[in-house]
């Protein structure tokens, strides 16, 4: 440990620094901004502006720093690039194949706007991937010693801490960024007496922090809940060992208060690889320690299941779906028909009729225009009496008891009613409007266009549409979208364009409303496939393979990690890694996230770069 000291101190420029400040700041931003989309987005979304609070504003700060590390890089060019070993190579060859491909996608992308600068509410366009890039590339050359990691800890602490007191009010249903208070720190002083709540709509005891979504909370703490929690066990400095812990108890905290399922797979996933890197200390120490580890492990289980009991359940709620999730993969669902479990089966048109059918064709509902007025009849041509309840048609016949209308002027434009909009249990989910043959077709609810039911390729999930919350139905028509990215992928950030909108029963039976945009892939890996092609995402897979492996190599089934700090910190770092590729599976990348990965995975190819030269040096 005293050489390793030694090296802490050694004198040198601390390039280093700017990146903490990307780590501490970057995550934590909250702001409102207003969009103005393109035709593409608006074609989708109804709108051209649209609001942003959880992306933009991190974006841009994220290119302004990028922009000062590439100006570091410049100036001081030859003290902060040295020569690598062929593994750092190898991984610096395939992150130029990543950028490649993404310049390549997003300049022939149909979608070019979207696809350099992002989407509204996302901004992960090549510009963000870029600056994701330059942190990666500026923290495998300026992190040169273990003194160096404590940048990496402080600002983790600090956004685990600041998102842990948010997270406390937001569990208990009083977010503190929609408060007065709040909303005058995150709303600029020209909107903030016309702009009403922008926090987004989460679960009862649900918490989000500053990542827009609980499972971007997940993805969080998959990376810094394993570096926390073997950072204090390993540290010799007693305020970082007590600060790091203290954090390790937060970021739990985080994990099940977020209700993050696929956090809770990410964490697993570190805790098993974990366990294989540090097997021989584990039974080394097992042997003199196993009481205290014992009642270690015991006390946070008791921990756990008290804060359960004193919130009703509501921390451990989600535990039960996640086995459930795994159970239902291994059912025979081949002859389920998702269509027969939706309030609707089928919409068509017939001539001038437009036919509602019902699952399992119980029954047909026919609705014609008939002087000036919407009239309905069953399957067997005979009239459904509607009759109007205040605004509201209604029927007492039992078949469509639940189905009501709502029939008038889309907008000020309309020289007549002509707009039916279809209740089912009295939320909205269907909107028709004549057209020029005075049918009563099918509209976008929120850009109030015609558009027509779609039916597109699928790819396995069959009868497990709801598996994951609705990944099962994403992934399955996502897969089949990949015979056209080989090459080139769409462009990042095109997701919606190119996935089937249209597919209103699937969403209505999966999400549980057709009026939804399913925006993301859910899957890291799927997103990159899909956005930048797959020879992009092959080049992603071989820069963290190599990592990964090389990590194995380095530390699976060593000895004496307390005695070499730069070892040990090499080893939690792949554990950070790891984690949030994991749940990656489950999680795309989003701007508030996404650089704290990849500053993470730097400081890891970094350190076992010297790791690898240590040894090449007792080797010799």
């Amino acid at each position: 440990m005293d050489k390793l000291r030694n090296n802490s101190k050694d004198k040198s420029y601390n390039f280093f620094l700017p990146i903490a400040v990307i780590l501490s700041i970057v995550p934590l931003i909250v702001r409102m901004t207003n969009v103005n989309v393109d035709e593409n987005v608006a074609n989708i979304w109804g709108s051209t502006t649209q609001v942003d609070l959880f992306s933009q504003k991190k974006a841009f700060l994220l290119m302004f720093f990028s922009i000062i590390l590439i100006l570091l890089s410049i100036v001081f060019f030859k003290k902060i690039f040295n020569k690598k070993d062929k593994v750092v190579n190898l991984i610096l060859i395939s992150t130029g194949v990543f950028f490649l491909f993404i310049l390549l996608s997003s300049i022939f992308s149909k979608y070019q706007e979207v696809s350099f600068w992002g989407m509204f509410d996302r901004a992960e366009g090549f510009i963000t991937i870029s600056c994701y890039l330059i942190i990666f590339l500026y923290s495998i050359y300026t992190f040169k010693n273990t003194n160096n990691y404590k940048y990496i800890i402080i600002p983790i602490l600090i956004i685990v801490f600041i998102n842990a007191f948010l997270g406390l009010f937001q569990y208990i249903g009083q977010d503190l960024i929609a408060t007065p208070l709040g909303k005058l720190m995150v709303v600029p002083s020209e909107y903030f007496k016309t702009t009403g709540n922008l926090t987004p709509t989460i679960q009862e005891h649900t918490l989000y922090g500053t990542f827009i979504n609980y499972n971007y909370m997940g993805s969080f703490v998959s990376i810094v809940l394993p570096i926390l929690f073997c950072y204090t066990i390993f540290e010799d400095e007693i305020l970082y060992k007590i600060l790091s812990f203290i954090g390790t108890l937060l970021s739990f905290w985080l994990l099940f208060g977020s209700s993050a399922r696929s956090g809770l797979v990410g964490v697993f996933g570190s805790l098993i690889f974990g366990s294989i890197l540090f097997w021989k200390p584990i039974k080394k120490h097992s042997k003199y320690h196993w009481k205290k580890l014992l009642i270690g492990f015991l006390s946070l289980i008791v921990i756990l299941v008290g804060v359960n009991f004193a919130s009703h359940g509501s921390i451990l709620r989600r535990l039960p779906t996640l086995t459930s999730d795994i159970s239902e993969i291994f059912k025979s669902t081949s002859d389920f028909d998702y269509t027969d479990h939706t309030p609707i089966k089928d919409i068509k048109y017939e001539g001038s009729t437009t036919e509602i059918v019902l699952p399992n064709n119980a029954d047909t509902l026919k609705i014609t225009y008939e002087t000036g007025n919407p009239v309905f009849k069953n399957s067997k041509n005979e009239i459904v009496p509607y009759t109007l309840n205040g605004k509201v048609l209604t029927t007492n016949y039992e078949a469509f008891r639940n189905f009501t209308f709502a029939f008038g002027k889309l907008d000020s434009k309309s020289v007549m009613s002509d707009t039916l909009l279809l209740n089912i249990d009295n939320q909205p989910r269907f909107i028709f409007k004549l057209n020029d043959v005075k049918t009563f077709h099918l509209m976008d609810m929120s850009t109030k266009k015609f558009i027509d039911l779609q039916y597109p390729e699928t790819f396995g999930f069959k009868g497990k549409e709801k598996l994951g919350s609705a990944r099962g139905y994403i992934w399955s028509r996502s897969i089949p979208l990949l015979k056209n990215t080989i090459i080139l992928g769409n462009g990042p950030d095109t997701f919606p364009f190119v996935f089937p909108q249209g597919e209103l029963i699937a969403k209505y039976y999966a999400l549980d409303t057709p009026n939804i945009t399913v925006d993301k892939a859910h899957n890291l890996y799927l997103q990159m496939a899909l956005n930048y092609g797959v020879i992009a995402l092959l080049a992603f897979l071989i820069i963290t393979i190599t990592y990964l492996v090389d990590s194995f190599k380095l530390y699976a089934f060593k000895e004496n990690y307390d005695l070499d700090k730069q070892k040990m910190l090499g080893a939690i770092t792949s554990l950070g890694v790891l984690g949030y590729l994991v749940t990656g599976f489950f999680n795309d990348s989003v701007v508030s996230v996404a650089p704290v990965f990849w500053i993470v995975f730097g400081v890891g190819v970094a350190l076992n770069f010297m790791n690898r030269e240590t040894l090449r040096k007792l080797s010799k």
